[in-house]
C-alpha cells in the first residue's frame, strides 16, 4: 500500500489529485482549511477506507503541529506529499503604486512557510515511506531566470520563496533516496481570485491528471538539483 498526503483538498486542484491518487490505488490523507467545503466528505463517503479528511491552517505552527501527529496515529508513513494549499493575495501593481506589505506577509507565510511547516513536520511519516517524495504545487510566477512580470510581488516571490524551501528540502532527502519536485500547474480554473477564474487553460481534473502524470508516469531519478516542471513535465528555468 502506498501512502499520499495532500493539502489544498477544499476544492479545484487538491480536491482532484487526491481524487486521483485514490484512483491510482493510494491512501490518502486530504487536507482542507474550510470545514465548509463539502466536496472532499463527499468523496469520503465513497472511499470511507482509502481516504482520510483533516482540517488545518498551514499558516498557524500548532495547526501543523496537530495534523503531523493526527496522520501519524492513523498512517504508518508516507510516500508522498504534495503541497497543494496556497492563496494568491492581490496582482498588486507595479513599483510605483500603492502595495499592501502585511498582505503580502499574509501571501508568504502560506505559500512559502506554510509549505516548509507541513513538509518538516512530516519527515518522520516520510522517511519511514519508500518513495520519500515531496511535490510542490509552486508557479512559473516563481521563477527568477523568466520573470516578466512588473508587479504582484507578494505571489511572485512567495513562490521563489516556495522554489528554494523545496531545494533546501531537496539536499537532505536525495541524501536518504528521496527528493523534492517542483511543478508548475499550468493557468488552471479556480477560485483563488475570489470567483471562478474562467480565463483558464486546464480545468482541475486537466491538470491533477498532468501533475501526476509528470511526477508518478516519467522515471525523475534522484540528482543533485530538484525537478522544476510545468505540468506536462518538461523542465523549466529556476
Amino acid at each position: 500500500m502506498k501512502y499520499a498526503l495532500v493539502t489544498g483538498c477544499d476544492h479545484g486542484l487538491g480536491l482532484s489529485l487526491a481524487s486521483q491518487l485514490l484512483g491510482r490505488g493510494y491512501r490518502v490523507a486530504a487536507c482542507r482549511l474550510n470545514r465548509e467545503e463539502t466536496q472532499i466528505d463527499a468523496l469520503a463517503k465513497e472511499h470511507p477506507d482509502q481516504l482520510s479528511v483533516f482540517s488545518v491552517d498551514i499558516g498557524r505552527d500548532g495547526d501543523v503541529r496537530a495534523l503531523c501527529e493526527a496522520v501519524g496515529r492513523t498512517f504508518p508513513y508516507l510516500d508522498l506529499v504534495i503541497n497543494c494549499a496556497g492563496i494568491l493575495g492581490v496582482m498588486d501593481p507595479g513599483p510605483d503604486g500603492e502595495l499592501d506589505y502585511d498582505l503580502m506577509l499574509r501571501v508568504f507565510n502560506v505559500n512559502a512557510l506554510g509549505t516548509l511547516r507541513v513538509s518538516t513536520g512530516l519527515l518522520p511519516l516520510l522517511r519511514r515511506g519508500r518513495d520519500k517524495t515531496i511535490v510542490n504545487i509552486s508557479s512559473e510566477a516563481g521563477s527568477i531566470a523568466d520573470c516578466w512580470r512588473t508587479g504582484w510581488f507578494g505571489y511572485c516571490m512567495s513562490k521563489a520563496a516556495n522554489n528554494m524551501q523545496g531545494a533546501l528540502l531537496h539536499n537532505t532527502l536525495r541524501q536518504e533516496g528521496g527528493q523534492v519536485i517542483q511543478i508548475h500547474p499550468g493557468h488552471v480554473a479556480t477560485y483563488m481570485r475570489g470567483h471562478l477564474d474562467e480565463t483558464a487553460s486546464l480545468t482541475p481534473e486537466a491538470s491533477a491528471r498532468n501533475v501526476l502524470s509528470a511526477v508518478l508516469d516519467t522515471p525523475r531519478p534522484v540528482r543533485e538539483r530538484p525537478w522544476f516542471l510545468d505540468h506536462l513535465g518538461r523542465e523549466m528555468p529556476w
